[in-house]
């Protein structure tokens, strides 16, 4: 189905104190770019692509990160076997720093697959739940029903899955989501399946960290069977010349070998074991093999620092796959490069920045939200620092005449 991000919610995580929301709804009063959403009846659209630009330190990776343990605490929480050492909330609790108390962190998510709304979220500390919710909507009726209500000392389940469910509730320790619980068990109901593909259905990668490089391409070569997938990353690689003419790859029981191949001086072919490339070269191949897999399985991608990865050209090439007609799934990327950030290619809804007081709290917010004219560049406004979420070079004046040059 076509699954996508709504919106993402967080609260006391990292540098973002207060409550922050990233909104994928597109807004109606702007016309330009329709081939930048997708349609999800109900008069409603949602981006396909949205970039979050702020300098570095402000607090942009953050942000994936909060999505990364969002997920990652709904993938892992109920696989903890109190043996293994550290609980996933204490491993995945990541508190705004300059406080004095503990206070609860919060996540939620809002998702649309197949003709209905999925809310998703929780408020936990690093020993426990303290409340958890899962609401559905019907797109189409517009009905809202309860799933699932779980507060320290209430558990409430919806209608739907009453009776099925209830029999478990006591089951699930306080340290363990409800949703990773049932989503477990064989149940009639799927609604706990769904909500819990949807939250994962956005994958949140990080490629500053080379052992996802390595696990990333170690995963795509051993799936990448399919000569069309081979075939298409020669073309990408031939697109950005870099000079491979070729892959192979050499299955020896569970190792997988990669190969490039390049043209030597002398004019004949010869093959390179793919961790000899450069870093460049390894990240380039690595990027183009997660956009590939979330767009055949229709999933999104939020990619911390697109711009460090790839060349603008490839940046745009690897956004305008997710624009192509009938292209499903999402892509989010923080950057801190503008040159993409033009009225040719993007519309004000889908250019969000990552900004931090003094105090040291990073905040979130949309272009949308600043009155901008229409003929005004975003780049020359982002630059000239009028959206904030530009490094402030504080008491640094360029002396007028310093005996340079023409003295």
């Amino acid at each position: 189905g076509k699954n996508m991000l709504v919106q993402f919610r967080f609260r006391n995580y990292g540098p973002f104190r207060d409550e922050n929301v990233f909104d994928m709804r597109a807004i109606k009063a702007y016309k330009e770019h329709s081939y930048n959403l997708m349609d999800i009846g109900d008069g409603e659209s949602l981006l396909k692509t949205a970039a979050v630009l702020g300098a570095n330190a402000r607090g942009k990776s953050s942000f994936i990160d909060a999505y990364r343990t969002f997920s990652q605490i709904v993938i892992l929480s109920a696989n903890n076997s109190p043996e293994e050492g550290e609980s996933v909330l204490k491993a995945n609790y990541n508190p705004f720093l300059f406080s004095e108390s503990e206070e609860d962190t919060e996540f939620e998510g809002v998702y649309v697959e197949g003709g209905m709304e999925y809310q998703y979220g929780f408020l936990y500390n690093s020993r426990q739940i303290r409340y958890e919710w899962l609401y559905m909507r019907n797109l189409e009726t517009k009905r809202r029903s309860t799933i699932l209500e779980r507060r320290e000392n209430s558990f409430k389940l919806g209608i739907s899955v009453r009776k099925e469910c209830a029999p478990f509730h006591d089951q699930i320790e306080k340290d363990v989501l409800a949703l990773s619980y049932f989503n477990r068990l064989k149940l009639k109901t799927d609604v706990f399946k769904m909500a819990f593909y949807c939250v994962n259905s956005m994958l949140a990668i990080s490629f500053t960290k080379e052992v996802y490089t390595e696990l990333m391409l170690n995963n795509f070569f051993r799936e990448c069977t399919i000569e069309e997938m081979q075939k298409r990353l020669l073309e990408f690689l031939d697109a950005v010349d870099i000079g491979i003419k070729g892959i192979t790859i050499e299955r020896n029981k569970e190792k997988v070998e990669v190969y490039t191949h390049h043209i030597g001086a002398d004019g004949n072919e010869y093959k390179m074991p793919l961790n000899l490339e450069s870093d460049g070269t390894r990240k380039m191949i690595a990027v183009y093999s997660y956009v590939t897999k979330a767009l055949e399985l229709n999933k999104g991608l939020m990619v911390d620092e697109l711009n460090t990865q790839l060349h603008p050209l490839l940046q745009k090439y690897v956004i305008d796959l997710f624009h192509a007609d009938g292209a499903r799934g999402q892509l989010i990327y923080t950057t801190h490069d503008t040159t993409l950030l033009d009225r040719k290619y993007c519309r004000r809804d889908q250019v969000w920045f990552v900004d931090k007081k003094e105090t040291g709290e990073a905040h979130l917010y949309s272009l949308a939200e600043f009155h901008v004219r229409n003929d005004v560049s975003y780049e020359n406004g982002y630059l000239q620092g009028l959206y904030g979420a530009v490094p402030i070079l504080k008491d640094f004046k360029m002396e007028e005449n310093n005996n340079c040059g023409n003295g």
